[in-house]
Order: C-alpha cells, then structure tokens, then sequence
C-alpha cells in the first residue's frame, strides 16, 4: 500500500505490534482522556478493549475544530450543483487534502442524467400580471451574489410551457385532496400551489400529476420555517422572504435512466419517455414572498382549519380569479448526461482487508451547503485523516475502513447508489457496515436512526465523545435533551432513543438495497436555510455552529463506530436488540390484518403470521445464546482463526433479510426490515414487503411475502446457531448456558 505502513504476521504479532504503537500514539494519554471506560467493549475481550480504547485516544487527539473549519469554509465558499465546475473542484479539493495524509485516494466517474434547467419563469397572468421573483435575494452577510449557476429550480421537473388558474392545495398530499373533493373544488387542468413540509417533495408531484394538474408550485410558508418559528436570518436562523427551498422531485433513489445497473460512461440508458419517477408537468419551487403574488387574491372557499399558514392574509382555495404561467425548459437528450465523481479514501486492514467499513457523505449541495452537506462531508475528512496519521504511526486497523463523498446526492442519491450498483458483489461480500453523515452539524440536539444491530453501538461510541456544551459525553447531553421531552414526574430512565432509518440519505443503497446494517447521526436545531442560497459558512458561524466543536463531536463518535467495527474481534452486531425489534414488528402485523377490506385475509394468513412469531421467538432465543457465549469466548480468548469463523456466520446473520428479486413497487430496494415509504419519502416502512401487500390488499402477494419472510428468518437464525457452536466448541463451557433441545 502506498503512503503508510503496514503491518504484517502472525496474529499475535500484529496485535504486539499494535499495543506497541498504540502505547507511542497515546502513552502520554491521562486515563481520564481514555473517557473512564471499562474494557468491556461489545466484541472485544479485556486486552483487546484495552487497545482499543488507546487506540480511539489517538483517533480522537487528531480531531480538530479549527482544521475542520478550514475544510468547511473552502468547500462551501461557492455552490456547488451536481454536474457543474464547482463541483470538480470540489472533488479535486478532497482527494488533494487526503492525499497530504498519506491516503491511499481515487475518484470514480460515472455518467449521470441530470437535466439542468435551461428556463425557468413564473408570471401571474391575473389580476395584474406580474413577472414573479424566482431568484433569492441578496444578503451581503451570505457573501457574494451570483454565485449560483442556475436559476431556482426542482430536479427532473417536467419541460413545459403551461397556463391555468390557480388552486392552493395546503401541503399537497392525499387527504389534503380528499378536503377539497369534500368542497367541490376540482384541480384538473389547474396549476396547484403546495406547501413544503409533512412529506417528500416528489410525493407532491406524484399526487397532482394524478389528479390531472398542469402545473405544480412548492414554496416554503413561513409557518413551518420562517418569521412564525422565530427571527430569519440574517437575524436569525429561520427563511427569509426571498428564501426559496430547491431540491430534487424524483421519486426513486438512481440514475433513472439506468435503473438497476450502474451510469458508466458506456451504459445503455432508457429514453426520458421510458423513465419513471421523473416530472412529466412542470414544477418550480417560490419563496413564500413570491407565493404570496398568487395566493393573496385567490377566492374560492375559505381554506379549511389547519391549512391557514403565516402570510398576512386569509388563506383560499381558489380556483381563480388567479390565473398563472409555469414555463420550465431543461436540457434533453444525450445533453443533460453529466459526469459525476465520487471520491474514495482507503486505510487498509491489516488482519482482514477484504472486510471493510465503509464511511460516507454527500459532496454535492443546492447551494454553499454549509449544514447540507458540507458539514458531513466535513466529518468524513475529519475521521478519515485520523484514521490515516495513526496508520502514518505505524497503526492500521484490522479491516479495510473506505471513506467516501458522494456526488449527486441531492438529484436521488444517484452517486451512492451507482456505485454499489457498480460494485455490487463486493458491497455484498466485503461491507460490514456504514456509517452516513448528512447535515452533522447545525445545532445543539444530537439525533441518531440506525438498523437495529448497531443502536447499541452507536449509544456507546456517543458516550466516549466530550459533548460539545462541555458537560459531559454526547450520550449525557443527548439524554438530557430526552429527559426534557418527558413529564417532570416521570421515573423513566430509557437510554436516549435512536430512530429507524427511514429515507433521503446515501444509507439507502448500503441498507436498503444491499441489506447492509448501517447508521446516521449528528446535531440539528432549529432553522430555515435548508436548499437555499443562505446555507452558508456565516450562517453556520452565528447559528448552527460557532467554532464548529459539533462538526468534531460528530467526526469523534464516527471515529469510534469505525474503529469499533474495524478492530472487533467479534463483530459488534446487537442481534438481542434485532431480535426485539422484530418481535415488536411482527406483533404489529396481527393487529393490521383485519383492516384489510371484506375477506381478502383467511385462516392461511393469519397461521402465517403466527408461524413468524414462532420463528421470532426462536430467533431471539438463539440471539441471546449467541451474546452470552460470545461473552465467555472474548472472555477466554479464543483464537483470531476462530473468531473470524463466526463473524462470517454474523455477518451472514445480519444480512440474511434481502429479497432476491426485489419488492414490487419499490424499485432498487430489496431490504425486507425496512425501507422508504413509498407514500412519504422520507419516513421509514417497517417489514415493506409485508405492509405493501397488506396497504394493497393484495391476498396472494401477502402469502408470498410471509412466506419469503419466514424463509430469511430461518436463514438468519441458522445463521446465527452456526457462529454460537462454532464458538461453543471452543470454550471450557464454565458459566455456559444450557442449549434448549432443538425444535
């Protein structure tokens, strides 16, 4: 390997080897510095824990604030849209600063379908007709204007010139139709203004292309995240007038023109007619000072409770006497094909290298970026040049760790998911985890969602980190943010709650696709620049940021993940905690059976799903099984051959849950635990295969997929049955559980 040493041997040696650098790289370390942790890490035995807590002691000295602020002000300095020179420049940037460190770096190109607009107009043509604004204005506190490329514009909006009268439609989804059927208020034919918020932007295009719409326009209200929610900035943190909230419409995560095989420069692609999730109407996002120009006149009905936002007039529905022209033009043909450029980051395993954690943020953003995402990427660049001055040390983990930014995320994670769809075999052979950042820092409140195996882990790398107030371990300040969320009088004392992972982040192709376990974190608060020209390095500075201590505390606890499932001597899988999960999620299901209409769901079916809870039970008896010996085998050190023997079975047990031939009506995705509401966006669909056929009242799909789900967990289970005998036979077997017979 170019660039840093490697270490080589038995073992035995390595792990000498590795205490003894670990002793240069940390030896003047207080034990305080060591954050008073006993050596009981999960997946590590007493010498092996005691390595590793030095060895994060070295990682975290190499954090630095001001470093990290230096990156982030560089790489937010100017926007930077997927697909443009800026963008380049921006990849040029990370490969340049990790080279300095001795990485091992590349960048992988691929060609993507990103229609970039050409025109982009809105015009009340009544009453009064009116250009309205489109671009934001300037504020010379968020640096120069002019720096954005392109008109304000939504990703794969449809290419068109349309006129109509004006409807508002409140947040633009289902029931918010329903509301207005019930007023006799029709919207085909019309040009519908939608609120941002509740749901995914391409949720909204979906809902009106259905209803025969001609043309769809977002804006943000200030009720959700302007003037109403407290001053905007430059003042404070909230969406000024001219704010406007760009963002992709795409339903799906890819290239749509190649779904399901990877944007290499040669690959076949569908034509746009072919494409789904794309726009066919064409759609604008406004700044809710422009929305205004078409909602303060609208008649119509009153708008009903709840759809009454914060502009100073009372809201209506409309149709008329405001009538509008949408005119969007974008690039067509082999002339919206783009290249985009992922940029990879290797520090090599020594003991495993063809296991590998892998470690990732979106490089691209709407704007500067400074919270989305320069602050992820930001935290990646922190974690991956520790990573490389310990390995320059003499240091390297026993697995492989990859550290890569992501282009095009913000079009429909389109340069994460090309890539595993490029590497496909190999994610699936070799990733043992990853670790997402995407907006690591704007805020006080830490947050976390991960799969059910890592929540654990990710508690405990968050209670080895200094929180940024001072006081104590993010895990503390992250549980008093909890503890104020209760009743005063409340007795409960449950660790801090970490969320599932839903949708809208680069986690989707490693988790949802490839069923791989993962996590994503960092701080958020209150704020209205998200997508805009004003997420800028001043905004961070004053209020999402000052002294960028939450962009270290976010690179730390990434750190401590990576090291910890780099260097575990058992993978450090929580498969009691999956096994909780599931059972939670399975017992759900009885409950959701008899809202399916008429008699769509029988005797089989329910059999079925309590044959799943039988499995589960298993399933969670052999998880605990597998936790206490794997306690005794750490405890006893067993040896490295055998261990690895068992993590093939672990990770083979935490990947078991993958349909082969994919859920209908969630292309790309085959995870069957969770995966992105196909209604929502964002939000998290637990068991999608299941729930889907059950939202479709589909009764043949529904007994396929209990049974497909009954098969992977079966397949999890022996899974995990082979990697507690395996290290079974190598432990004396005093303080064992006793095996119940099997069944």
């Amino acid at each position: 390997m170019a660039g840093f040493p490697v270490m080589v041997g038995s073992p035995a040696r390595v792990a000498g080897m590795r205490l003894a650098a670990l002793a240069c790289a940390a030896g003047a370390l207080a034990p305080s510095a060591l954050y008073a942790q006993e050596a009981e890490l999960a997946g590590f035995g007493a010498v092996a824990a005691q390595e590793e807590l030095r060895y994060e002691a070295a990682l975290l000295a190499e954090i630095h604030p001001d470093t990290i602020a230096r990156w982030a002000r560089a790489l937010g300095a100017s926007s930077h849209v997927a697909g443009t020179p800026a963008q380049r420049a921006t990849r040029d940037s990370v490969l340049a600063w990790l080279s300095r460190v001795g990485m091992e770096v590349r960048s992988d190109t691929l060609i993507a379908y990103l229609p970039q607009p050409i025109q982009v107009a809105v015009q009340r043509l009544s009453p009064d007709p009116k250009d309205l604004q489109l671009a934001e204005g300037h504020i010379s506190e968020a640096g120069p204007p002019g720096r954005d490329p392109f008109a304000v514009f939504n990703a794969y909006s449809g290419s068109a010139d349309v006129e109509g009268e004006v409807v508002y439609v409140s947040y633009g989804l289902p029931d918010d139709y329903r509301v207005l059927d019930s007023l006799g208020v029709q919207v085909d034919g019309k040009i519908l203004v939608a609120r941002y918020g509740r749901s995914f932007r391409g949720i909204k295009v979906r809902e009106a292309e259905r209803r025969g719409a001609v043309g769809l326009i977002l804006y943000s209200d200030p009720a959700d995240d302007g003037y109403r929610k407290g001053d905007v900035y430059p003042e404070g943190p909230m969406r000024p007038a001219h704010g406007v909230q760009r963002g992709s419409i795409l339903n799906g995560s890819g290239d749509p023109s190649t779904p399901g095989w990877p944007s290499l420069p040669d690959a076949p692609r569908l034509e746009e007619a072919e494409m789904t999730g794309i726009a066919r109407i064409p759609v604008v996002p406004l700044s809710h000072a422009s929305a205004a120009e078409l909602l303060e006149e609208l008649g119509g009905a009153a708008a009903p409770k709840g759809w009454q936002g914060a502009l100073p007039f009372h809201y209506h529905t409309g149709p008329g006497p405001v009538r509008a022209r949408v005119s969007v033009r974008t690039e067509q043909g082999s002339e919206a094909l783009h290249p985009i450029f992922n940029t990879i980051a290797v520090v090599r395993g020594v003991e495993f290298p063809d296991e590998w954690v892998v470690v990732g943020a979106h490089r691209d953003a709407w704007g500067p970026g400074a919270r989305d995402n320069v602050s992820g990427t930001s935290s990646v660049l922190a974690a991956a040049q520790a990573f490389a001055l310990a390995a320059r040390a003499g240091l390297s983990p026993r697995r492989t760790v990859l550290f890569a930014t992501w282009d095009a995320e913000e079009w429909g994670l389109v340069g994460s998911t090309e890539w595993v769809e490029a590497h496909a075999a190999e994610v699936r052979a070799s990733v043992v985890a990853y670790l997402n950042q995407d907006g690591a820092a704007g805020g006080p409140n830490f947050s976390a969602s991960a799969t059910p195996e890592l929540k654990s882990l990710l508690r405990s790398a968050a209670s080895a980190v200094e929180s940024p107030d001072g006081e104590g371990s993010v895990l503390a300040g992250w549980g008093r943010q909890t503890t104020r969320r209760v009743p005063e009088d409340s007795t409960s004392r449950q660790p801090p709650r970490v969320g599932d992972l839903g949708g809208g982040s680069d986690h989707v192709p490693f988790v949802q696709t490839a069923g791989i376990p993962g996590a994503s974190f960092g701080f958020a608060g209150p704020g209205g620049v998200y997508h805009s020209a004003y997420d800028t390095a001043d905004w961070m500075e004053r209020f999402g940021d000052p002294g960028y201590a939450r962009h270290a505390a976010s690179a730390s606890i990434l750190a401590v993940m990576a090291a910890r499932l780099a260097n575990a001597e058992l993978l450090p899988y929580d498969f009691v905690s999956l096994a909780a999960d599931l059972e939670k999620r399975v017992g759900e299901l009885a409950s959701a059976l008899p809202r399916m209409d008429g008699d769509a769901v029988g005797v089989e079916e329910e059999g079925a799903v309590e044959e799943l809870r039988g499995q589960v039970i298993r399933l969670s008896e052999e998880a605990a099984l597998l936790d206490s010996v794997s306690f005794f085998a750490l405890a006893e050190g067993v040896a490295p051959e055998t261990l690895q023997r068992a993590n093939l079975h672990m990770r083979a047990a935490a990947m078991a849950f993958v349909s082969e031939g994919g859920i209908p009506g969630l292309p790309r995705i085959r995870g069957l635990l969770y995966a992105t509401d196909p209604d929502d966006g964002y939000a998290t669909l637990a068991l999608p295969s299941i729930r889907l056929a059950l939202r479709g009242e589909d009764e043949a799909e529904l007994a396929r997929r209990l049974e497909e789900f009954h098969v992977r967990l079966v397949a999890a289970t022996t899974q995990m049955v082979a990697a507690r005998e395996i290290l079974r036979e190598r432990v004396s077997g005093s303080g064992l559980p006793a095996l119940k017979p099997e069944r």
